[in-house]
């Protein structure tokens, strides 16, 4: 699910909060501060037909399409469905002769711009070729108008929304994905039909074995940035003075300047924060949501001051990391304490930077890679093709001290010592000196007996590296005892 920056609807009441969670805007919801964006990839679109649109993850691909360019697009045509093409087929049509299970994707999205009585069986769907559903469905054109000019119900927009998707399911299938792209080069042969493509930046390079097929070749294309410090003004300020409420330029830009913070590292190894020229929309979004939540029923204006007292950077993104591990949690049967391991060890390095891990089969670094998906769709990190592989990372270098403030005030809340023990004891190579002894092993112990099912097989480990350790202590003092009396 693509994120963005900020919206406000055209109805809203007095103290509706203008701003929304990582999620992205809807067609009839107004989008600030990517104006000039919009302009120009609505009159490249309109000139080229064939448009592929790409951006980094999280930058609002999707919230262009839905809040902006739909409404401009359907002056011109009246045919303009998101289509995706990731819709799991029913296990029926799966091993059915020539069926392809992207295509069949594409129909659905089709058939949901119908009333559900009007739509075709999927078996009927998966018989036909893209070019054969809009011809069957379209066969039927209005005659032009009186002026002479054709309707406007002539021309097709067909936008295909997350495109990537065409990559990542089913990754192994090539025959699949090469006929997809066959039938959809066809069916753009028609010249009343135009297309624009959506997809993540770090994929384009793997769209080349594919594109020979397609109109134009890709050729024309339009990159969409992080919003800049002037467009991150607007989105900030406009939504909030729509609803009544005047959100100060110092506010504003105190906020903006702590959001592009990124940290360089010098050649002497030291690190040193700068600012950046950007600001990830949902980043901006988030802090947003939880100030306006913050402010109170009569007050009119957003100082420097709410930013301090009740809109901190650095708890609006704690606040929402902790509430995306915990969405994990429920969702994928995973402990947090796992979760929060694997952005504490893994994605961020002891030196405060980030770190890297490689995307592994069903586990990337001990993390289920449903669980890692689901903290990419959420924006909390990203991933990047290189040399064929899939490398994931934090989305920002904002979120490193949010993150890591977080996670120390989780674990020694939630996790007994002998779980934090352990958890340490495992990072610096399970030395002796950090076993436990005395008092804090018996504890360890008769917590162990009555949460059995909770422990991890390195806290397994680290009991019984502590219960061998007092034995070994004990035989040494045994043996002292028994030399001291002997001698």
């Amino acid at each position: 699910m693509e994120s963005v920056a900020l919206m406000v609807t055209d109805t809203l009441t007095p103290r509706s909060n203008p701003f929304v969670g990582p999620r992205s805007f809807q067609t009839g919801e107004r989008l600030y501060g990517r104006d000039r964006d919009l302009l120009n990839l609505h009159y490249l679109f309109l000139a080229e037909r064939v448009v592929l649109l790409f951006s980094p993850s999280g930058a609002g691909k999707t919230s262009l399409i839905q809040a902006g360019l739909i409404p401009r697009l359907r002056e011109k045509f009246g045919f303009t469905p998101v289509i995706r093409v990731n819709q799991e087929p029913p296990e029926s049509l799966k091993n059915k002769e020539n069926f392809n299970r992207y295509i069949f994707s594409t129909l659905l999205s089709l058939e949901e711009t119908l009333p559900e009585d009007e739509r075709s069986p999927a078996e009927r769907l998966a018989e036909l070729t893209l070019s054969d559903y809009l011809t069957q469905r379209f066969q039927a054109e209005p005659e032009p108008n009186r002026e002479g000019e054709q309707s406007n119900q002539v021309f097709k927009a067909l936008i295909f929304d997350q495109f990537e998707e065409i990559l990542t399911t089913a990754s192994n299938d090539y025959e699949g994905k090469r006929a997809f792209f066959d039938q959809l080069g066809e069916a753009l042969r028609d010249s009343k039909r135009w297309a624009l493509f959506s997809t993540r930046e770090d994929y384009i390079a793997a769209f080349e074995p594919y594109q020979a097929t397609i109109p134009t070749r890709f050729a024309n294309h339009y990159r969409l940035d992080f919003l800049g410090a002037d467009s991150a003004l607007e989105a900030i300020q406009k939504p909030a003075r729509e609803a009544g409420v005047e959100f100060t330029d110092n506010a504003a830009r105190k906020l903006i300047d702590d959001l592009r913070r990124v940290q360089v590292q010098r050649l002497d190894g030291t690190l040193e924060v700068e600012q950046g020229r950007y600001v990830e929309p949902v980043q901006l979004q988030v802090v947003c949501y939880r100030l306006w939540n913050g402010l109170s029923a009569d007050e009119v204006e957003i100082t420097e001051g709410h930013i301090t007292s009740i809109g901190s950077v650095n708890e609006s993104l704690s606040a929402y990391y902790a509430e995306q591990v915990k969405i994990a949690e429920e969702t994928y049967q995973t402990p947090q304490r796992l979760i929060r391991e694997w952005f504490n060890e893994r994605l961020i390095t002891k030196q405060g930077t980030r770190g890297q891990v490689m995307l592994e089969h069903e586990k990337s670094s001990g993390l289920d890679n449903d669980v890692i998906r689901f903290m990419e769709s959420a924006h909390l990190i990203r991933g990047e093709k290189r040399a064929g592989s899939t490398w994931f990372e934090l989305a920002h270098d904002r979120l490193i001290e949010p993150i890591r403030t977080d996670n120390e005030n989780w674990f020694p809340a939630n996790l007994s010592l002998l779980q934090q023990q352990a958890s340490i004891w495992q990072r610096q190579n399970r030395p002796e000196s950090l076993l436990l002894r005395e008092r804090e092993l018996v504890d360890a112990k008769l917590w162990a007996e009555t949460h059995q099912p909770e422990l991890l097989p390195v806290e397994e480990d680290f009991l019984a590296a502590s219960v061998q350790q007092e034995a070994r202590e004990l035989r040494r003092k045994r043996q002292n005892r028994i030399i001291s009396i002997l001698g």
